[in-house]
């Protein structure tokens, strides 16, 4: 039995413009919401402020419409209940109002909209989702690599207390699917340190890991440790390609005036540089 409190996952919010890297989030949402018995919820927005006529904004609407309801067949075909909606205005604002009023758990979305259509640009709305949602955040790329369910998920941690959802989410996630859990801490190169300096900081980094070792212990869940020295985000992304990681999951914030591992950067870093899907789980 579990002796942490598990994540709950009922209504997973997909945004979705058509893109293939939007179809490949929404090949994630429903593997999740089919293990979790979740609802997914379907979300096109229309950029009014990017159309320049009536008529354009009309076809893009129905467009969309045309999107949304594919992306429902697809659902439903899985056997997953779904809703869809398509509204106008700034679409990263539009995500957050319908996490907000639709109760959604999880958001999974592609880092890159259509090529070439202004009207909606996925790579800064992630971004901006990813800084601003209260739930956490699956992005996924295009050319994401990695199977589901999922066998292997990596958690990196510094062990602040910020990263202790992130922890949880991965623990959790790895005991839906089987998947053993990867737990790493980095311990930053820097230019001069002492050599206590060092002690301390790999001292936190075991801490750190054996903190998700505990989680999965009590969940039945398997779990790897490493610690690794390095440049926190870059040690991230060579590590999920070095196990074949299915997926990341790490906090937004790390331990605030501790520059070992400043998760807000190294979130955004990997968000924007991972082929491995990313999920980022808010501190609170």
């Amino acid at each position: 039995m579990s002796q942490h409190p598990s994540v709950e996952l009922g209504r997973i919010l997909v945004p979705t413009d058509g893109s293939q890297s939007a179809d490949a989030a929404l090949d994630h949402a429903i593997s999740l919401a089919a293990a979790a018995d979740a609802e997914i919820h379907l979300l096109s927005v229309v950029n009014p402020y990017v159309l320049s006529t009536v008529t354009e904004r009309k076809e893009v609407e129905a467009e969309f419409e045309a999107v949304v309801e594919d992306a429902a067949t697809r659902v439903r075909e899985a056997g997953v209940d779904v809703r869809t909606t398509v509204e106008a205005g700034f679409p990263h604002e539009e995500i957050l109002n319908a996490v907000e009023d639709g109760g959604i758990d999880l958001v999974a979305m592609g880092t890159h909209g259509r090529s070439g259509l202004q009207r909606y640009v996925i790579g800064s709305v992630a971004e901006k989702t990813v800084r601003l949602s209260p739930v956490p955040v699956l992005t996924v790329r295009t050319d994401a690599t990695g199977t589901r369910p999922y066998d292997d998920v990596v958690v990196p941690t510094d062990g602040s207390d910020a990263a202790a959802p992130a922890e949880r989410w991965g623990v959790d996630l790895a005991g839906q699917s089987d998947a053993v859990v990867h737990a790493l801490s980095v311990v930053p190169k820097a230019r001069i340190r002492s050599s206590e300096t060092v002690d301390a900081q790999e001292e936190a980094a075991r801490k750190a890991v054996d903190r998700v070792v505990a989680l999965g212990d009590s969940a039945g869940v398997r779990v790897s440790d490493t610690i690794e020295h390095g440049v926190p985000h870059r040690v991230i992304l060579d590590y999920c390609e070095d196990t074949d990681a299915d997926l990341v999951v790490l906090g937004t914030h790390g331990r605030t005036g501790v520059e070992r591992f400043v998760l807000g950067s190294v979130a955004e870093k990997v968000v924007r540089l991972s082929e491995t899907p990313v999920l980022v789980v808010p501190a609170r």
